[in-house]
């Protein structure tokens, strides 16, 4: 078993994987930080006032792209790098990982959102009950 998990993981120990994991969000969240904050809300895809449920429904398939682009990334760095693995490199293979997946969401249908369908819906759910009713009269 120890085996196997050196297969999947590398040389690392559990404590060095977690250790890595949390500065792999810290890259996250710098990234997510920098798409939010330049977010377009001129554009008719997204809604004016900010939404988690958006976000969520128009980000999940990317997160799990990122997931998947910052551990093939990890496990091989070595092998690409030729260099140990560190936290800095943690952080950066985080902002990488989830750049590479905001790429794929733009270039690849199947990982983007219905966006018109979203936007339509969370736009609605933000309008006062008064005029909600008025578009079903």
């Amino acid at each position: 078993m120890t085996e196997f998990f050196k297969t999947i993981f590398g040389e690392y120990n559990a404590v060095q994987l977690l250790g890595y994991l949390w500065f792999f969000f810290i890259g996250y969240v710098i990234y997510f930080l920098t798409e939010a904050s330049g977010r377009d809300v001129q554009s008719e895809h997204t809604p004016v006032k900010w939404s988690w449920k958006f976000w969520f429904f128009d980000n999940w398939r990317r997160y799990l792209t990122t997931i998947l682009c910052s551990y093939v990334l990890f496990r091989f760095y070595i092998e690409i790098a030729g260099h140990p693995f560190g936290n800095f490199d943690a952080v950066t293979l985080g902002l990488i990982g989830d750049g590479i997946a905001a790429t794929v969401k733009k270039r690849v249908k199947g990982i983007a959102g219905d966006r018109e369908t979203l936007t339509a819906q969370i736009i609605y759910e933000q309008k006062p009950d008064d005029e909600k009713e008025d578009q079903t009269t």
